[in-house]
């Protein structure tokens, strides 16, 4: 598995490129600048067979369609998100709408579903907290949490839909799951792992590992 990272908008969002050995890719989080990403999957000559969505804030999900429409790449979600993935209802927190993306693109996934690419298998987990319908991929036993969890802090949670009691709740579910050793990759700044953010993050106190 190879992991490439290209934080993307004006919140630097951290798309991830995931591929495996035949170069069939995953994107997860395209958050806005879709032609660049393009540009990273031509270049590393990508296949782009699936997106996948962490949560539905705007700067997550803002470089989707640009994505279906170039690749027909079908985009996996929570039922939660899927209605502002298709334009339905305004963008959480934020109060807008976005670029509706076709209905028959968005495929819904729910806690213990799998995804298939090429050779990668892609476990959903259902980690609430940040957002409705906050969704964690393991893929190969890296977490891609989005906001949940980030380097040293957690994602905020007082947009609608967020509470912090459920979000620790789903953090401690992913220490319960894994080991220490788990390497995490959120929705902004630098990866981490499981063990280093129980250790060491502040709003963590109590949380222990125990997978």
């Amino acid at each position: 598995m190879n992991i490439l990272c290209a934080p993307v908008g004006i919140n630097q969002a951290n798309c991830y490129l995931v591929y495996d050995e035949q170069r069939r890719m995953c994107a997860i989080d395209p958050g806005a600048e879709p032609d660049q990403l393009l540009r990273h999957i031509a270049k590393e000559e990508l296949s782009l067979e699936a997106i996948l969505v962490t949560h539905g804030h705007f700067d997550h999900i803002g470089g989707v369609k640009g994505l279906v429409e170039a690749t027909g790449a079908p985009v996996y979600c929570a039922a939660e998100v899927a209605p502002v993935l298709e334009g339905i209802e305004e963008c959480p927190a934020f109060g807008q709408k976005m670029s509706a993306v076709a209905a028959e693109a968005v495929k819904v996934v729910a806690d213990g579903d799998t995804v298939e690419v090429g050779s990668l298998s892609i476990k959903v987990l259902s980690t609430p907290g940040h957002a409705v319908g906050s969704l964690t991929f393991d893929i190969d036993g890296h977490l891609f949490c989005g906001d949940l969890l980030f380097y040293r802090s957690v994602g905020r949670t007082d947009f609608p839909g967020g509470d912090f009691a459920t979000l620790l709740t789903s953090i401690q579910r992913l220490a319960s799951l894994y080991p220490a050793s788990t390497p995490i990759h959120p929705g902004h700044q630098w990866s981490t792992t499981l063990g280093e953010e129980l250790a060491e993050n502040p709003f963590l106190g109590g949380l222990e590992a125990d997978g």
